[in-house]
């Protein structure tokens, strides 16, 4: 089952679950997500950026869909 959040950029999705773990699976050639191999984020110093970004843009997905659930606007 997929978790609630989840992004796909460059043949990888980055998920969240409902607990605010972090992971990551990879995408098949039809964009669709491979759930069953999901892994753990190890980058290596190239990638630590990129994988660090992706995880702050699914908290802000999480925290803007929750304020819409919710009802709460920020101006």
């Amino acid at each position: 089952m997929a978790p609630t959040y989840y992004i796909v950029a460059n043949g990888n999705a980055y998920a969240m679950d409902d607990e605010g773990y972090m992971f990551g699976a990879p995408v098949f050639k039809d964009n669709t997500v491979d759930w069953e191999h999901s892994y753990e984020f190890d980058p290596d110093e190239d990638d630590i950026e990129y994988v660090a970004y992706m995880c702050k843009q699914l908290q802000d997905m999480q925290a803007l869909s929750e304020e819409y659930t919710n009802g709460v606007f920020y101006k």
